[in-house]
């Protein structure tokens, strides 16, 4: 059997995902064929490095483990991503990633009606629609990041505290924001990849952070 990577585990998640999505399988199937994968200890053990590797250079994350794990019924894990600061573990449910892509696509077809005249409502909602350009695998390294910017509320304007739970459409967009900024930075010092440039994303500069 080939060694799995972090793209082979990816695969397999989307491919259980969308089976589910066009009905081939049953929700309870596919989530069963994504618990047999992730019971596999190289999986966790990939998972956990990626986890590493993203937010090493972050002191609240220093001693944490990254998992994939399905969010089921925990009332804590509103988002893909959950964070226990008392076990001092992440854990990422990647079939709420890949609803999340799922969204950014569905908001990318008609941004004129975006926020239903809110502006902190259609700002959020057409960044999301902007975000569908770059590839699911992405998603999942955004959603990682954007949980250290709600865990230690790290945003571009400073906001110190963010709610825990579900996130306001201000606070949303901030910490995925950031999220992105973050994830631009790390991707070009590791394989020189700019992401803007190559997946063409356009957003206002006096809306960018700098990521530092």
């Amino acid at each position: 059997m080939a060694k799995r990577s972090l793209n082979s585990i990816w695969q397999n998640v989307e491919k259980f995902y969308q089976s589910y999505k066009n009905d081939k399988t049953s929700l309870t199937q596919a989530e069963d064929k994504l618990n047999e994968l992730l019971a596999k200890e190289d999986v966790q053990t990939i998972i956990n490095d990626l986890g590493r590797v993203l937010l090493s250079e972050f002191d609240t994350f220093a001693q944490s483990k990254f998992k994939l794990a399905l969010a089921g019924d925990d009332p804590k894990f509103v988002r893909p991503t959950s964070y226990d600061a008392k076990s001092k573990v992440l854990s990422v449910d990647p079939f709420r990633v890949l609803e999340f892509y799922d969204q950014c696509k569905l908001y990318s077809e008609d941004p004129l009606s975006l926020g239903g005249g809110d502006f902190d409502s259609y700002r959020k909602n057409a960044f999301m629609a902007e975000l569908c350009k770059l590839p699911t695998k992405a998603m999942l390294f955004l959603k990682i990041l954007q949980q250290s910017a709600i865990t230690d509320g790290l945003t571009h304007i400073g906001l110190s505290e963010v709610p825990q739970g579900i996130l306001d459409d201000v606070s949303y967009y901030q910490t995925l924001l950031w999220a992105l900024a973050q994830l631009e930075r790390k991707m070009y010092a590791m394989n020189g990849i700019h992401l803007r440039t190559e997946y063409t994303l356009v957003w206002h500069e006096a809306e960018w952070t700098s990521g530092a």
